[in-house]
């Protein structure tokens, strides 16, 4: 038997491995570039040969960093073979078996880089079918997903002569004649991040009968997984395609956001609309994950003002200042939270009564605005489609936005002259990562401020009521408060500061005479300028589902109990002024001016925001929204 020396311009160095149906060859190429030639065997069989043919179609279609790269294909000797880079790494399935099941940040990398691919995947039409741990490369850049030799097009046939994957991965759908479609990859996914975590597969890996009856009457083994992953993976592992989420809406509550269709803790359990192919933003695409974000709620940057982050119905309180009589404090602001913060207002008294809507398309939503009110929608953020989440900024004195030129969060100061921006994801973006950018109102760039260098992060940006600081919370790669820093924009400086014992969820908001306040992480906490703890605030709770900001002498915020409601205390002695209680799915969006609050209510349809007096008695209507289970936004007040 001759042993095979060249294939076309690469010379064979050896063996990677071999199936039943084809070897890999690690090859050279005239460069000197290893690279990897996969061929079929001479008496592979008709179907063989087409899924071969198949899997040479599809991967040129899928981005590169998620799985190897085509180099090339042809046939040597009536024998086709594909060349791609060769990347350096077990598999998935190799290194457990050695090294046994990994847990912790590993894991969760493992989960972002993996569903990454799948969301690349789905976004060039592909379905792959045979997603398993012998599928998935470990490199030192990060998982590849390999092996397309059994996908299709999305919309395409699904072939019903037989089985097609492999039985311990395999959705149900895949052993019947149902379309197996984008759901049964995001089965396998879950099933194999089980297999990663416990070095088992999720309804046992024997014979094809005994794991088609597990499927079918049994829950899925999820070992020892727990926390948000877990949910994640059982909601992937549903027995009905419909109710899996997609690789995008999964990759956004790994990386912290809720998915889309979402609400609560429980999210991604709920069915979703189908839509495919799925899509993902072409930076995320060209940067590829490796590492993920502290998992969080979705929680919004604010503009001296307010920000809001509606991800269907999440559940939260807010947590705000009452805004102070007078002049506005230099040191006021605002701060994000998962249903949203206000900018604190300086008027007082009845709401003007003389409010016209104004219809925000992007949105699908109206906002009702009188010439007089302290605050309105000067900016926002908005998922479109999978992780497209562009940002717009309200031209001054008109009802219309204009669309920025990449993934950030701006706010507009409030004296209505700047907009400050960050990259929604600094951590994939191509260059100044953590880069504040001002622009003026028509998004002409004005200058640009560098903060931290990664693997550090910044998000969070906030205005001083003056117009004059931006605050923006510093984060580890993992997305944990370490700290704040300050951009002085006169001076174009930024000034950093650590701020140890911080827990999760934690961010931070101007606050009253020169101090920034910690929220997210339990007790309201204010600390002065410099870092160190000025104060704490009692009968009032901060968690990740509750925000905060202070302006002036009083609170409102989420009242320290089980029951949802709204507290309004004197910041400085705790002293309670006024209490009333939410609805289970009403939160406190923020102050409207000095007398009056925001309170939104996802319970009804279309979703409303009212404006209430101090005893919750609704007094005027703010906005109405045809949110869905698929709703992502991240709006900003302001009253410029």
């Amino acid at each position: 038997m001759s042993v095979l020396e060249r294939v076309g311009e690469y010379r064979i160095l050896g063996t990677l491995g071999s199936g039943g149906q084809g070897v890999v060859h690690l090859g050279q190429g005239p460069g000197g570039e290893k690279v990897a030639i996969k061929m079929l065997h001479r008496v592979s069989d008709p179907q063989a040969v087409a899924r071969f043919l198949r899997e040479a179609e599809v991967l040129p279609e899928v981005a590169s960093f998620c799985t190897a790269l085509v180099l090339g294909t042809g046939s040597e000797n009536g024998v086709p073979y594909i060349v791609s880079e060769f990347i350096e790494g077990p598999t998935l399935q190799a290194s457990v078996r050695e090294r046994g099941p990994i847990g912790g940040r590993e894991l969760r990398r493992l989960a972002v880089g993996t569903v990454t691919a799948l969301a690349a995947i789905h976004r060039a039409g592909v379905v792959h079918r045979d997603f398993k741990p012998a599928n998935v490369l470990l490199s030192r850049e990060g998982p590849r997903v390999i092996d397309f030799g059994i996908a299709r097009a999305a919309s395409g046939e699904t072939t019903i002569g037989g089985v097609v994957g492999t039985p311990a991965y395999m959705a149900p759908e895949q052993f019947g004649q149902a379309l197996a479609g984008p759901p049964a990859d995001l089965f396998a996914w879950a099933a194999t991040i089980v297999f990663a975590a416990t070095g088992r597969a999720p309804f046992g890996q024997d014979s094809v009968p005994a794991i088609m009856h597990r499927l079918t009457t049994e829950e899925p083994d999820l070992g020892g997984l727990d926390g948000d992953l877990r949910e994640i993976v059982a909601a992937c592992l549903a027995k009905e395609p419909a109710e899996r989420p997609r690789a995008s809406q999964v990759l956004l509550r790994l990386l912290g956001h809720p998915a889309p269709g979402s609400g609560g803790n429980r999210a991604t359990t709920r069915p979703v609309e189908r839509r495919q192919p799925d899509s993902v933003p072409e930076g995320l695409l060209r940067e590829g994950l490796a590492v993920s974000r502290r998992p969080r709620r979705l929680r919004t940057a604010l503009v001296g003002g307010t920000a809001l982050a509606v991800a269907a119905a999440v559940t939260a309180t807010v947590l705000i200042t009452r805004p102070a009589a007078g002049p506005p404090s230099p040191s006021a602001g605002a701060r994000p939270g998962p249903a949203a913060v206000v900018p604190s207002p300086v008027v007082s008294g009845s709401p003007p009564a003389d409010a016209a809507p104004v219809a925000v398309p992007q949105l699908a939503a109206t906002f009702y605005e009188s010439p007089r009110d302290p605050l309105r929608l000067t900016s926002f953020t908005v998922k479109e489609e999978s992780l497209r989440q562009p940002g717009f900024v309200r031209k001054p004195g008109t009802r219309d936005f204009l669309r920025l030129p990449e993934y950030r969060d701006a706010v507009v100061s409030p004296d209505g002259r700047l907009v400050a921006s960050v990259y929604t994801t600094p951590k994939y973006a191509s260059d100044g990562n953590n880069t504040v950018q001002f622009t003026d109102r028509a998004l002409t760039p004005a200058f640009e401020v560098p903060t931290v260098e990664l693997p550090l992060l910044v998000r969070r940006p906030t205005w001083a009521r003056d117009s004059s600081r931006v605050l923006l919370t510093v984060t580890d790669a993992d997305g944990k408060a370490i700290g704040f820093g300050v951009v002085d924009v006169a001076a174009r400086t930024f000034t950093r500061r650590e701020v140890g014992g911080l827990t999760k969820g934690t961010d931070f908001a101007w606050g009253p005479d020169g101090t920034v306040l910690v929220t997210g992480g339990g007790p309201v906490a204010f600390y002065a300028l410099d870092g160190r703890l000025s104060r704490t605030v009692r009968g009032v709770r901060s968690t990740d589902n509750l925000s905060a900001e202070v302006s002036g002498p009083l609170l409102a915020a989420g009242c320290a109990g089980a029951r949802p409601a709204v507290c309004v205390v004197e910041h400085g002695s705790g002293t309670r002024v006024s209490r009333f209680p939410l609805g289970a799915k009403q939160k406190l969006w923020g102050w409207f001016n000095r007398d009056h609050l925001l309170v939104y209510d996802y319970g009804v349809s279309p979703w409303r925001v009212d404006v209430v007096d101090l005893t919750g008695k609704r007094v005027r209507r703010f906005a109405e929204m045809a949110g869905d289970s698929s709703t992502v936004w991240r709006l900003f007040w302001s009253g410029g």
